[in-house]
């Protein structure tokens, strides 16, 4: 059964920034370009048949075109041993709309993605064992004011995944545009 979640595919000029800064921690397992993503619902393992049902309640969705941008480093969980190393991205706003609509659909179609507040952020490393706890602070600190350009994001995507000891590895299954403004809204 396909393990499957809803993301933004980010353009290439986004996952090259990111390729900059992934160094410096050595306890860190960096995710490789394909890895990086920006989540907006995970849905879990379903069947073919649920699957069908899911592209097409995404292809309901109604949101705008939007340009994406990355800013500032942090770790998940917040308290206890880090098992994340994400950088954040905005405009929180457009980006929590468009992950509402696509939480709404399917629900509406009887899929209710994980339940978790939805946090703007792209992975970037994941840890076996929490690096040196100076060691994360010095990453940190290093990266608190890294930021890129806003780069256009024209379509989100149907996902799934599979667990390998290598890392996930992961198929587009449904690729969904997002409708550009027209030029008279503001």
């Amino acid at each position: 059964m396909p393990r499957l979640f809803v993301a933004l595919e980010l353009p290439e000029l986004l996952k090259e920034a990111i390729g900059e800064i992934q160094a410096g921690l050595r306890d860190a397992r960096w995710l490789d370009e394909e890895g990086l993503h920006l989540t907006l619902a995970f849905i879990g393992e379903v069947d073919h048949l649920a699957q069908a049902r899911i592209e097409a309640a995404l292809s309901r969705v109604e949101a705008s075109a939007l340009a994406v941008g990355l800013h500032g480093v942090g770790h998940f969980p917040l308290r206890g041993p880090p098992r994340v190393l994400w950088v954040g991205a905005s405009p929180a706003r457009d980006l929590g709309a468009l992950a509402a609509s696509v939480r709404s659909v399917l629900a509406r179609a009887g899929y209710p993605p994980e339940r978790r507040k939805f946090a703007p952020h792209v992975t970037i490393a994941r840890f076996h064992r929490p690096p040196p706890p100076l060691a994360l602070q010095d990453y940190l600190g290093s990266f608190a004011l890294f930021r890129t350009s806003m780069v256009p994001v024209a379509s989100f995507r149907l996902l799934s995944s599979r667990l390998l000891p290598s890392g996930a590895r992961y198929t587009v299954e449904a690729d969904f545009p997002l409708a550009r403004a027209s030029s008279h809204e503001a």
